[in-house]
């Protein structure tokens, strides 16, 4: 990684291999708990999970395009808040 390019909006996205953990599913161990269960059909926690996040959760189904889209919209507001700041900086002149 370098420095930051001046010329280019942040945040921006760089990489992606595996899905986002859902809210609430209680930090790193829970996590590996909750993937370890869906991965398994027979696991005794699966069912109760699947009703919980609503479907099946595959880590390796990553929307891309929808991450990159976001990211995007993140940093235009970015782009606009930095602007209308140092507008306001200006005008206390």
């Amino acid at each position: 990684m370098g420095d930051a390019d001046p010329g280019l909006d942040y945040p921006r996205f760089v990489d992606g291999a595996r899905r986002a953990p859902p809210e609430d599913v209680g930090g790193i161990p829970g996590f590996d708990e909750f993937v370890e269960a869906m991965a398994k059909p027979r696991h005794p926690e699966r069912k109760r999970l699947v009703e919980w996040y609503g479907r099946v959760y595959d880590p390796e189904d990553i929307d891309l395009p929808a991450v990159k889209t976001n990211i995007a919209k993140l940093a235009r507001c970015h782009a606009i808040g930095k602007a209308a700041f140092a507008n306001s900086r200006q005008s206390e002149r």
